[in-house]
Parts: C-alpha cells; sequence; structure tokens
C-alpha cells in the first residue's frame, strides 16, 4: 500500500464500532481495508473528507457514530473505484492533514455516545529526537503530532471522554541504549523516568473517545475455551473481537488455560466457561476463588449437554454453579432452565459477509456448460442423519454424474459411499479453509434426523450457506425455523420428496440462485454478528447489577460454594 508512514490503519478500523451507521474517517484509509469493514457491517455509510479546509457538503445527517481520525498516512494515488460492493464509495483523496483545530468543527455532528478513534504521531518518539540532534530533518514528520499531554487536554477541551490510549512502538536494545545515554539528562531536568521512557517509546498514539460527560462502565470478559477446535471462533473469538469496540470493555480468552489478564481499577468482571465439563474436586476452589474475586460467572454452551454423561455425573455443577448461563437455541436454553433460572440466548452469527460469487450470476445454459454443479457436505457426527437419503442421493448422482460434482469435509463414510468419482475428500481443517471451499459450491445438503440431541442444535450451516451464495436441501429439523421453504432454501419431509427436490435444483439453475439470493439477503439484514453483539454486554450489565441477588441464588442452588474449605 504506497503513500503510507509506518501507521497502521488496520489499528483504527479493527476499533469501530461495527454497528455504527454513519463513519466519517479523516485521512487516507486504503480502500482495501475499509471494504473489509464493509463486510462486517454492509449498512454502514461510509465518508471521506476529502479537502483540507473539511467540507461537510457530503454529510446527509447530522448524526455521526464515529469519526476515525489517522493522522499518519498521506495518500499519493487519485481516487479509484472499489467495486466489491455497490454502495462502498470507496476512494483515496488527495489530502494534507488534518489539523486538530479543526476537530470541534466537526464534533458537533457526533450523536451523544459516538466515538473518536485518532491514530497520532508522537514527536517525542525516540528516533524523531535521535533524527532531530543528527539534523536529519528531512526524517522529521511532516506533522509534528501531539504530546501526551496535548491530545489529553485538546479533547477534554473538545468534550470528549478518553477512555483508552494505547502505544505503538518497539522498545528494542537501541531503545534502552537510548534511554541508558539519557539518564543524566532525565536526572538534570527533574523528569520521572518511567514516565520519560513511556513517552519516548511511543511511535504512535491510538486514542479511543466518547462523546459524554460520564466515563463508559468498564466491563472485563475472560473466557476459558475447552472447546476451541469445535466452535471458538463463532461462540467466543468473533463476539469478542465485536465486544471490544465498545468503549470500556475488554475481552480476552484462552483454550484450556486460564486467561491471563489483570483487571484494572473500576473494572466489573466476567469469567465465562465455555463447554467445561466441571468436577466438583477440580471447580469447586476454582468457583470459589472467582466468588471471592466478584466475578459474574456465566456457563457457554451450544451443544446438548445429553450427550456427554459427565455433566450428569457431577449434577450439572457446570450451569447450576454459575450465576448464569448462555447458549445459542431456544430448546436448549428451556433444557438449562430446569438447572439454572438466568439463561440468554444468544443465536449464531455471521460475522463477516462475503460478497456474492458474481460466477453464479451469469446465464444459467453458459453455467451448464462451462462447469458442473458442486453438491458440499460437511458436518462433524452426521452419520445417521445422512444413511436415510444416501440411496436416493446415489441414484440422482448416477443419473447426473455428467454434470454434478461433490464436495466433502471430514465425513469419510460419507464420501466413501457416493456411487460417482467426480467427488473430493477434505480432512478436518481450519475454519478459513472450510469457508473457501463452501464459497465454491451451488448446493449443499443438510440433513438431520429429528431426534433429541439434534433439536437442540442451532442453524448455523444454514447461515453459513446463506452468507456464501450457496443454495440449500434441508431436513425440517432445526431448518425450519429460519428457512422459508420455496423462498430461501427447501426443505424435505421424505426421502422421495429428497430426491425429487434434489433433481430440481440441479436442472434449474435460476431456482438454486433466487433461493441462494434471496437467502443471502437475509442472513444481511437478519443474522449478522454486528446487529446483536451489544446484547451479550447489556446482559452482562444487567447480571452485573443482580449480583447480590444471584449469589444469594446461588448459595441455594450450590451451597458448598460458600463453605470454607
Amino acid at each position: 500500500m504506497s503513500g503510507q508512514t509506518s501507521g497502521q490503519p488496520s489499528d483504527l478500523l479493527d476499533l469501530i464500532p461495527v454497528n455504527a451507521e454513519i463513519v466519517v474517517a479523516v485521512g487516507a484509509i486504503p480502500a482495501e481495508l475499509v471494504a473489509q469493514y464493509y463486510r462486517i457491517n454492509p449498512r454502514v455509510q461510509w465518508i471521506n473528507l476529502a479537502t483540507p479546509d473539511l467540507s461537510y457538503s457530503d454529510l446527509q445527517s447530522e448524526t455521526v457514530d464515529c469519526l476515525v481520525w489517522d493522522a499518519t498516512l498521506i495518500p499519493d494515488r487519485h481516487p479509484v473505484e472499489h467495486s466489491d460492493f455497490e454502495h462502498s464509495n470507496l476512494e483515496y483523496f488527495n489530502f494534507e492533514y488534518f489539523n486538530v483545530e479543526q476537530l470541534p468543527e466537526i464534533l458537533h455532528r457526533l450523536r451523544q455516545g459516538g466515538q473518536v478513534l485518532a491514530n497520532i504521531p508522537n514527536p517525542q518518539y525516540w528516533r524523531n529526537i535521535v533524527n532531530l540532534v543528527r539534523g536529519k530533518l528531512e526524517s522529521f514528520p511532516r506533522l509534528s503530532g501531539l504530546t501526551l499531554g496535548m491530545i489529553q487536554n485538546r479533547f477534554q477541551e473538545a468534550g470528549l471522554q478518553i477512555y483508552e490510549i494505547q502505544t505503538r512502538g518497539q522498545k528494542d536494545q537501541e531503545f534502552q541504549q537510548f534511554q541508558q545515554l539519557l539518564q543524566p539528562m532525565i536526572q538534570a531536568l527533574g523528569l520521572e523516568p518511567s514516565r520519560f521512557a513511556t513517552q519516548t517509546a511511543a511511535q504512535r498514539y491510538i486514542v479511543r473517545a466518547i462523546k459524554s460527560t460520564q466515563p463508559p462502565r468498564r466491563l472485563l470478559i475472560q473466557t476459558l475455551m475447552m472447546a476451541p477446535t469445535a466452535c471458538d471462533r463463532v461462540r467466543v473469538l468473533e463476539p469478542d473481537q465485536f465486544s471490544r469496540t465498545i468503549p470500556g470493555v475488554r475481552a480476552v480468552a484462552a483454550a484450556k488455560a486460564w486467561p491471563q489478564v489483570a483487571p484494572v481499577p473500576g473494572e466489573e468482571k466476567v469469567f465465562i466457561w465455555q463447554r467445561t465439563i466441571m468436577s466438583r474436586g477440580e471447580h469447586l476452589p476454582r468457583l470459589q476463588q472467582l466468588l471471592q474475586q466478584g466475578y459474574l460467572i456465566i456457563a457457554e454452551i451450544d451443544d446438548n449437554p445429553l450427550r456427554r454423561p459427565e455433566y450428569a455425573e457431577n449434577h450439572y455443577l457446570s450451569y447450576r454453579g454459575c450465576h448464569g448461563v448462555q447458549t445459542s437455541t431456544e430448546p436448549l436454553a428451556t433444557f438449562l432452565r430446569q438447572l439454572n433460572p438466568n439463561v440468554a440466548v444468544f443465536q449464531n452469527q455471521l460475522a463477516y459477509l462475503p460478497p456474492l460469487d458474481m460466477a453464479k450470476k451469469v446465464d444459467p445454459e453458459k453455467v451448464n456448460q462451462a462447469r458442473r454443479v458442486t453438491l458440499f457436505f460437511g458436518a462433524l457426527n452426521r452419520e445417521r442423519d445422512w444413511q436415510p437419503i444416501m440411496a436416493a442421493l446415489n441414484r440422482v448422482l448416477v443419473d447426473y454424474q455428467d454434470q454434478v460434482q461433490v464436495k466433502v469435509i471430514h465425513d469419510r463414510q460419507f464420501f466413501d459411499r457416493l456411487a460417482i468419482p467426480q467427488k473430493d475428500f477434505e480432512p478436518f481443517c481450519s475454519y478459513d479453509r472450510y469457508q473457501a471451499i463452501l464459497q465454491t459450491c451451488d448446493l449443499s445438503l443438510l440433513p438431520l434426523a429429528p431426534t433429541t440431541v439434534n433439536l437442540m442444535k442451532s442453524d448455523l450451516k444454514f447461515i453459513e450457506c446463506a452468507g456464501h451464495g450457496v443454495a440449500v436441501l434441508a431436513s425440517p429439523t432445526v431448518y425450519q425455523g429460519s428457512i422459508i421453504d420455496g423462498e430461501t432454501g427447501l426443505i424435505y419431509r421424505t426421502v422421495k420428496q429428497f430426491e425429487a427436490q434434489l433433481r430440481e435444483l440441479i436442472n434449474h439453475h435460476e431456482l438454486r440462485q433466487k433461493m441462494a439470493t434471496n437467502a443471502y439477503h437475509w442472513v444481511r439484514d437478519q443474522r449478522l454478528l454486528c446487529q446483536h453483539y451489544h446484547h451479550r454486554r447489556d446482559w452482562y450489565l444487567q447480571l452485573r447489577d443482580q449480583l447480590p441477588q444471584l449469589n444469594r441464588e446461588l448459595r441455594d442452588r450450590v451451597p458448598e460454594l460458600f463453605t470454607e474449605s
């Protein structure tokens, strides 16, 4: 990306509130990075201020959700078009540095509670000092930047509450030598050594502020992941990533290890046990420790606990021993409320919405001539679900073997039973690889038998297919609550119906395309994480406010948690 200095615009993009309706960017944020934000939040209106005098004529609304100010980037290209999204309007502008004195001029557009994210070079950075002393003025930043004290004063004068300042810069061996050489000067000037080291180590500051008269409520969310392979990304890592864009929220997670992070003063604490099978001997002391430290304790589960007898053998301590439980479906919540009355449902959502594959929008006759229809199947523990339809599936595959190929992930038995040679197998793979394979397919099979375990599963497979523009043929179990039959997918209720509908989907590109597009738009409008992530933080704070009462309820359920060992 030409035209950049050492600034890292992704630092700011990772912090933009992902539910923002209007974002105003000051500085040359690269178009490809802004396109990534559109995949998270496709409804946003992103406005680049193009002129040095900051004309606001492009703003149609008085209310701005977030101001992104990057003072470290200089563009050197003319405007370029970006076509991933019709509404993206992403361009590079010939733009001189934004003057901090103009900050109040834009803040009247910022709503109460809106955020300012700033990437500001530090003129006190130690290499700048060395270059200045050596007379290498050409190496000194074009913008002298703001010192830490100046940043704090200017933001306060503008009515902004700074709730976090991050630093960027390496404390390498050369930096340590610089500090040692300047020790006599530091002492002679009466400077505080640790503060001087902090100020000179920062090449730039990442400043996060909120337009408010009060500082944000601070919340620390710590998660211990005991099943990271199966569901860490959807259930923990992506919600954590989005939660970190909320002012005052920190979220950290560790796989099968206690998260190493210390609370800061005034920070309310939440500890989440993800898919943890708790035993009294091992986990009672840990739970007691968390209670003594004032944590709100939450269990996270997105699978039927009846699949693992260890839960019952330990009297469901995993759920009874926590203040609350979060899960993915209402049937799961109904079961869990027998063990703990404080249950919240956070459905599985898509964090990123890929652009629709333009290759799937060409003329259907050309598609049929150019390539085969690609069927997809990828899931864990589905042998009993696909066995009833396997004979019918093979009859269709044999009849259309010149027009169809199949891609299978993980399930070797399913792959081996397929009656055509046009098939590809991928072992258990990363989530990114799974999505890349899914993106290349036209039609996905989603069979689920109506068992007790399956009835508590989520509709995530359909959501993933819809987000990648893949049509689905699904069982009614789980999916009839999400799929609009004939509009966003097809639902089969008998093996005969499965066979007939599969033939229809292979034969008719228009039908596949219509349903895939409808499902894609439904996910965009209803099931993106950016539309729902706030609910978790709101629920945690609600429970934090009820913590004394929740502790009394917990004492009634598991009294041994409150007895001294």
